[in-house]
């Protein structure tokens, strides 16, 4: 049953919905989007749903079994608003969710929330939310929306970890200017909400989460990013997502400052008298110091190169022929979602402090590069395929001197993925894909489980799906 105070405030909203002047609801324009799409996936071990997560060794029983999910989650539902000229620009609004919401819930508070864990309760997320007034070659954005980092997405069904996610599917609440010159080249700046890890800056006591994952973080600054792109047609086109494209290449960068609060916790590391020893099932729980606070800086640079090789002059696109490139350095890359966040930053021996026997570190941010190569190939309109390899590596840590992250610490060296993928579109409103992945994890620890010694978990995984669009 209602209460009075919520039926009251019911009706308060339809009188101020009805209260709108007539000829301001028709200065809009609403157009409804979105798709719905079925997914068939079988992996060899278990595996989450994106592929975004590290691959168990091959030695380890508890993951080395093959399953098979459906879902039909993945839905998606958009609102594109036009509205009135505003200062000679055109006004447009754009809102998108989803039903993914609550998928980290249960890793993070061990309720069952979205994802393959509960799919009858799958929640509403927000994705898009912003508005943007363009002029013939300005345009000014506030919202959330994609991060300048975030073109040219790989076509395959689930993109996975391997320099694929994070960078090119990130997110943000931002403002943006983008300015275009000579038609071909275009200069972007944003200044975004900061990130830290996984929530954000709101929680001013945080030292460590419940399971330990995480150092006790907060931003210093807000996210600044800029980006230089240039697209031309130089020699004809070949398909970008089903539409002929001419040759385009951007560079982009990213910076944000964190602090790291003081601590003395439990870690995970293996010492002698200089740290950590890497090797053979060297994991013991050792006490560990942050002496003092510290600043660092987060970073990335990202690059892109799409190449028209078969190509085209019309809309026929069987025959044709492209590739793909991303390609990107950085530290601490938990904040682009492309790390794992219990390894994006470690403590490195300074001392040993025999008084209160413990091990005293300074923290300092993993660095990372990867990307990916796809080559794509138009059999007819209707029917071509991708072929894809992803990496991220790890370099530059001092493995004699790491002490760890967390009670889970064990860091991997290398990811990656291979993809195969064959499309079917038959009509704009129905795309079908079937998709072979090989994904391999490559750690820096040797692990024993019974007999059997390894540093590396691989998994196979067959996948079918199939969107609608509308």
């Amino acid at each position: 049953m209602r209460t009075w105070k919520q039926w009251k405030g019911a009706a308060l909203l339809t009188a101020l919905l009805l209260a709108v002047p007539v000829g301001v609801q028709a200065a809009a324009d609403f157009t409804l989007g979105g798709f719905i799409a079925l997914y068939g996936i079988w992996d060899s071990t278990q595996m989450n749903n994106n592929l975004s997560q590290l691959v168990s060794r091959n030695n380890d029983p508890n993951n080395q079994h093959g399953r098979l999910r459906f879902s039909a989650e993945r839905i998606r539902m958009n609102f594109t608003i036009k509205g009135p000229q505003l200062w000679g620009a055109k006004t447009t609004g754009f809102i998108e969710w989803d039903f993914d919401g609550g998928g980290n819930e249960y890793i993070m508070t061990g309720t069952p929330g979205g994802g393959w864990a509960s799919p009858h309760k799958a929640r509403p997320r927000l994705r898009h939310a912003m508005f943007r007034l363009n002029w013939p070659e300005t345009e000014l954005m506030l919202g959330q929306y994609w991060s300048l980092l975030s073109d040219d997405p790989p076509e395959v069904a689930k993109p996975g970890t391997a320099g694929i996610p994070g960078i090119i599917w990130f997110r943000e609440p931002q403002i943006c200017v983008k300015q275009k010159f000579m038609g071909i080249f275009e200069v972007a700046a944003s200044i975004a909400n900061p990130g830290n890890g996984p929530d954000g800056i709101q929680l001013a006591s945080d030292q460590w989460t419940a399971n330990n994952a995480y150092p006790g973080e907060s931003s210093e600054t807000p996210r600044f990013t800029g980006r230089v792109k240039y697209e031309q047609d130089l020699y004809g086109k070949a398909p970008f997502y089903g539409r002929p494209r001419g040759v385009s290449a951007f560079v982009a960068a990213a910076w944000q400052r964190l602090r790291y609060r003081p601590f003395v916790g439990a870690l995970v590391g293996t010492t002698d008298n200089r740290g950590v020893m890497f090797g053979q099932n060297n994991f013991n729980t050792v006490n560990v110091e942050q002496r003092d606070q510290q600043y660092l800086n987060h970073w990335v640079v990202n690059s892109s190169l799409f190449l028209p090789i078969i190509t085209t002059t019309t809309q026929n696109l069987a025959g044709t022929m492209s590739l793909l490139t991303h390609w990107y350095v950085g530290a601490g890359l938990d904040l682009e979602k492309e790390g794992v966040p219990n390894n994006t930053s470690y403590m490195n021996f300074v001392t040993f402090d025999a008084v209160n026997n413990r091990w005293v570190g300074d923290r300092q941010l993993a660095q990372q590069f990867g990307g990916f190569v796809q080559l794509q190939y138009y059999f007819t309109n209707q029917w071509y395929t991708t072929v894809l390899w992803g990496m991220n590596k790890i370099f530059n840590i001092d493995r004699d001197r790491w002490i760890g992250t967390s009670r889970q610490a064990d860091p991997p060296k290398l990811n990656q993925h291979y993809y195969l993928t064959l499309w079917y579109q038959p009509i704009k409103a129905l795309k079908f894909g079937a998709e072979y992945t090989y994904a391999r994890t490559d750690y820096y620890q040797n692990r024993l489980q019974g007999s059997n010694l390894d540093n590396y978990g691989e998994n196979h995984r067959l996948l079918f799906v199939g969107t609608f669009f509308f």
